[in-house]
């Protein structure tokens, strides 16, 4: 019997950990490539970082690529001489998914790798044919895209001044910012990565601006005790007071928000699918902020750091937004305005960084590939404007909202139908999920 061919787009965690649970269906499993024009395949955005500073934001215990085996990263860990405390390094999680990738290809196993840039998809019959950059032609039965986190949408203040915005995750660039003051767009977790990286390197101060100037939260210093599972009321404003309740009635007694926080996970996507489209756009468009620095939060050894960062003055918080960039010699000259103000203030910084974090909207990707298969008809964006829209399988719909056969995503492009989807726990599901619908 013929086997299935399967094409992954992307080499990531998203792309990596599919084909692994592809791979562990043995005779069952379809003939897997993956693609990325990548030099090294299984890093992505996240965990191709060489900064021992920069540490998973999820503890060792629960980043394991299969959940069926969720000791499997904390025991290849400890083979590897064991790490210091609960929280890995990026890059040696890194390093664990091109092992996991590696015990899925060679001679006897069904996953091979391919090199280069995608540019188009099209039917061919009952399946699909891929372009390659180049001209090269892959026909397939079933198209996953994996695609991953992309990098920071460019920010319209510099493009009109002329001004490069610093890539932060070029550790070279970083590094080859002249002495000064650095100012960094975004007060997430790519800034606190960021910020360690030039604060470890240089003197001087990095401002951080955002909207609201909010800083990521750290971890609880205990793993929580999983209780009952919170069930949340609809509408939004209803299910927003009555979690509030909850981390309330958890501090009466002595448990941390956090635990809370972990109580509603598994219940999250339900509760994100249940919300009518308005409600969706209406919490992205005030709720996301408050949402992503309580959900996202610090390992506490990187907390323990910015917040000695923040006591030194090294590291301060601007809450407000970018009014005009000007290049002074080899200085930029900033001007931005408080949050509520009106009052425009002068930084004088010798880089700007772009910490403000992934595109989500596909209709504005500067990808050939999404492009074309929008422009085809082949795919729609998510009507609350955050990644693909899909049917509960994963398959994408076309523009007029039929979900294709054969054609599929996971990760970060599902988060607008699902919410839940771009940490390690979630996709390690929906992989398995996935390969058994493959």
């Amino acid at each position: 019997m013929t086997r299935k061919r399967v094409v992954i787009i992307g080499a990531g965690f998203s792309g990596v950990c599919l084909a692994a649970h592809l791979a562990r269906r043995g005779g069952k499993a379809p003939r897997t490539t993956l693609i990325d024009k990548a030099a090294r395949f299984g890093l992505g955005l996240a965990y191709g970082t060489q900064d021992p500073a920069h540490l998973l934001n999820v503890r060792a215990s629960n980043m394991s690529a299969f959940a069926d085996k969720p000791d499997d990263f904390s025991a290849w860990c400890a083979r590897q001489g064991g790490i210091s405390g609960e929280f890995a390094p990026r890059m040696m999680f890194g390093k664990y998914v091109e092992q996991i990738l590696a015990q899925s290809t060679g001679l006897f196993a069904p996953v091979s790798r391919k090199r280069g840039a995608v540019i188009a998809c099209t039917r061919a019959g009952r399946g699909w044919r891929l372009t390659l950059e180049g001209g090269a032609t892959l026909d397939a039965d079933a198209v996953v895209l994996a695609t991953g986190n992309r990098g920071a949408p460019p920010l319209a203040v510099l493009e009109a001044a002329g001004v490069a915005a610093i890539d932060p995750w070029d550790a070279r660039a970083l590094h080859r910012v002249p002495s000064g003051d650095v100012l960094m767009i975004g007060t997430g977790l790519t800034m606190v990565d960021a910020a360690l990286t030039l604060a470890a390197k240089r003197n001087g101060v990095i401002y951080a601006l955002s909207r609201r100037g909010l800083l990521p939260r750290s971890h609880a210093d205990r793993v929580s005790v999983q209780h009952a599972p919170i069930a949340l009321p609809l509408p939004l404003s209803e299910a927003l007071a009555a979690f509030r309740a909850e981390v309330e009635a958890a501090a009466a007694q002595g448990e941390p928000w956090q635990f809370v926080m972990d109580r509603l996970r598994p219940q999250t996507t339900e509760l994100w699918r249940r919300l009518p489209i308005e409600a969706q756009r209406r919490f992205l468009r005030h709720l996301r902020p408050w949402w992503d620095v309580h959900r996202h939060r610090m390992a506490p050894p990187v907390a323990a750091q910015i917040a000695e960062l923040q006591r030194e003055g090294r590291l301060r918080l601007l809450a407000g937004e970018l009014v005009s960039v000007a290049q002074r010699g080899r200085s930029l000259l900033v001007l931005h305005r408080q949050r509520g103000s009106m009052v425009r203030h002068r930084l004088e910084v010798a880089g700007i960084v772009n910490c403000t974090g992934g595109a989500s909207d596909v209709r504005g990707f500067n990808d050939p590939l999404f492009q074309q298969m929008l422009r085809d008809g082949l795919m729609r964006a998510c009507p609350n404007g955050l990644g693909l829209d899909i049917d509960e399988e994963g398959r994408v719909r076309d523009a007029a909202g039929a979900a294709q056969a054969g054609l599929f995503t996971i990760g970060p492009p599902t988060q607008g139908a699902l919410w839940e989807s771009t940490a390690v726990p979630n996709i390690r599901v929906d992989a398995a999920r996935l390969a058994q619908l493959l």
